[in-house]
Formats: structure tokens, sequence, C-alpha cells
């Protein structure tokens, strides 16, 4: 296509050129009618073999007219030629300059149908001038480092469910061993039955909790609207009420928006939303003391919810929002699925919000949920 475009270029200026030159030249020599002539005759040398027509003035118009037309046919003749070879040559200057230029982008074809989830850690790393290819070979690399740390995360996280879900089955395989064999009385039962019960609770909350995090994990995909903020908190707050007193912990709702149904809304996905605030208040009021608190706070900026408990440290909290991330201090005796913040965390990511833990010096956690789009 290079040659083909360069030869008809060419083409064009040289008929122009021909035409133009003729035209020029028909004006400057005075027309005299000749014979028709054997332009190859008239280009021997020294052999001019035309008609010729001495003019009034006697000077040999004919034959210089006659001459003119040789030249211009010997003109399209080479023309020709030149042509020709010009379109042979630009066909070989555009395939080596077409071979240099889309090089890079063979290279990073090869390199992107290579990799796959076994050996994501390679990289285009194009060299070279800083053109539009090596931006391409950047971002290509750049989607492939979050590829890779999406991969990681993904093969730890089912790694530690995993885990995590051997470890009930485990014991209830242990407690129907134990517990019920041959000569097991009514006290042994009924300590199996219980057992079995609060494991199979354990598992329940541990896959509907994969589910909610897998849910967040895919994304809103338009599914968001207005949401109250302000009466989805205090549903929230009434729904853990009984469970705060039970445990001695006092729960206060401040809301700076406005009473529930004012003007404090925020757009996001309504079934998400409500997760993020049951896991953030379940939490601050599980992983307490006697007689703590918890105080949940809206705002126009967002949502924070702070309580008391044992002292968590500075390094650790802002961790606790990994799979299965536990302070081991935190509540000495009980053991939880350490999924609760990680899935604070999967949905504020999903509505492009901001999450911060941070300790309190006097014991507990600051949770506050940034929310931008308020």
């Amino acid at each position: 296509m290079f040659a083909v475009a360069a030869m008809a270029l060419a083409t064009a200026v040289v008929v122009f050129t021909n035409l133009m030159s003729q035209a020029a030249i028909g004006a400057a020599v005075p027309a005299t009618p000749l014979e028709p002539f054997a332009p190859m005759a008239s280009a021997v040398p020294g052999g001019v073999a035309t008609q010729r027509d001495p003019g009034a003035d006697g000077t040999g118009s004919g034959t210089e007219l006659a001459i003119v037309r040789v030249v211009a046919v010997q003109q399209w003749q080479w023309a020709a030629v030149g042509v020709a070879g010009a379109g042979v040559v630009a066909a070989g200057i555009g395939w080596l300059l077409s071979r240099r230029m889309l090089g890079p982008i063979d290279r990073i074809t090869a390199t992107a149908n290579r990799i796959s989830a076994s050996n994501l850690h390679e990289r285009i790393a194009l060299d070279g001038p800083d053109d539009e290819l090596r931006r391409l070979s950047r971002t290509v690399d750049d989607l492939l480092d979050r590829l890779e740390t999406a991969f990681e995360s993904q093969r730890r996280f089912v790694a530690q469910a995993s885990h995590e879900l051997r470890t009930p089955l485990a014991v209830q395989r242990a407690a129907l061993q134990i517990g019920l064999h041959e000569h097991s009385d009514a006290e042994e039962l009924r300590a199996t039955r219980d057992e079995l019960l609060e494991q199979n609770r354990r598992t329940e909350h541990l896959v509907e909790s994969l589910l909610v995090l897998a849910e967040a994990d895919r994304g809103l995909a338009g599914a968001t609207r207005s949401v109250d903020l302000a009466a989805l908190a205090d549903e929230v707050v009434q729904g853990v009420t009984g469970t705060a007193a039970e445990a001695g912990v006092t729960v206060t709702l401040r809301s700076r928006t406005g009473p529930p149904g004012g003007p404090g809304t925020v757009l996001g996905e309504p079934t998400l939303l409500r997760q993020l605030l049951v896991n953030l208040v379940g939490n601050a009021v599980e992983y307490n003391v006697p007689d703590g608190f918890v105080d949940v706070t809206t705002a126009e900026d967002g949502i924070v919810v702070e309580n008391s408990g044992p002292v968590v440290p500075g390094d650790v909290a802002p961790l606790l929002v990994e799979p299965f991330r536990r302070c081991a201090d935190a509540v000495p005796g009980r053991r939880h699925s350490g999924l609760g913040l990680s899935i604070v965390a999967a949905v504020a990511q999903a509505h492009g919000w901001h999450l911060r833990v941070e300790s309190r010096e006097r014991g507990g956690l600051r949770v506050r949920v940034g929310v931008s789009s308020m």
C-alpha cells in the first residue's frame, strides 16, 4: 500500500509537470503544420528525420517543435521507469520502517499471549524512546501488576477460607466420634449437640460472610441508588440494642445530617451498605468490654464508629481489614471468622470510598468510612 501510494503520487506529479511544460513550450514556439512524425526515428542521433517547414523567416521552427515532441515522449517513457523504480524503493523502505515500527507491537503481543496465571510475574519492559508504544507497554505492565496482586490475594483468600472451613468440620467430626460413643449418657449427648450446633452456626456465618465478600468484590454494576444514611444507621443500631444490653455496652447514635428521613443521603447499594453498618456496629459491640461504649456518627462526609475495648497495637489495627486477620489479644477466648472488617473494606472499595482503621490509646478502635459521593 505504501508503494502504491508513492507510485500514484509520483505519477500525478510527473503528469502535471509534463503537461504544464508542454503547454508552456507550445505557447512559446509558433505552431507549424507538420506531417505525422515517427518519434523513435527522430531520436536517432545525427538523423532528425522530420518534415520541415522553413517558415516565413527561414528558421527551422518545424524541426525545433519536432525535437520538443521527441523530448516529451522520452520524458513520459523515463518517467514511467522512474515511477516504477520509486515504487519498488518505496515498498522496500515502507517494509523496513513498518517492521521497525511494528516490532514492539509484536513483542507486546507475544508477551501477552505467553503470560498466564502461572507466570504473571513476567513483564514486557519495553525499552527505547518514550513514545506511544512504550507508554502502551507501561500501561500493560501496570495492568499485569494489578492482575498479579489480585491473583495472589485470591490464592491467599482461597487457602485461608479452606483452612477456616476445615476447622469447624474437624471439630464436628471429633464431636461425633468422641461424644457419641456407644455408652454415651444424656449429659454427653446434650454437650455434643450443643457443640455441633455452635460449630454449625460458625460455619453458616462464615459461608454467609464469604458470599457477601464475593458479592462486594464483584462490583456494583449500576445497582446504586440514594440511601438515607441516618435512617439506615438508626435501624442497625436498634437491631443491636438487645445484644449490647446483654454485653453491658452502651450504643449511641449521632447524626450530623439531620434526623432519619432528612437530607443526608448517600449513593450506594442498599444491601451492601447495610452489611457495612451491621459489621461495623456488630464488631464494635462484640469486641468490647463490660460497661463499654460504642459511638456511631453519620455526617455529610462519611461514617465514624468508635468503641472501647481491649488495646489493639497501632501497627495491627490497619491490618485487620485483611481476610481472616485477627488480633490475638483483642477478645480472649473467642474465635471469629475474621471477615467482618474485610467485608467493610470490600464494600467501601466497591463504592470508591475511603476506609481508615485506627487504634485508640485507651483501647478499642476508631473506624472511619469516607463517603465522597454524599
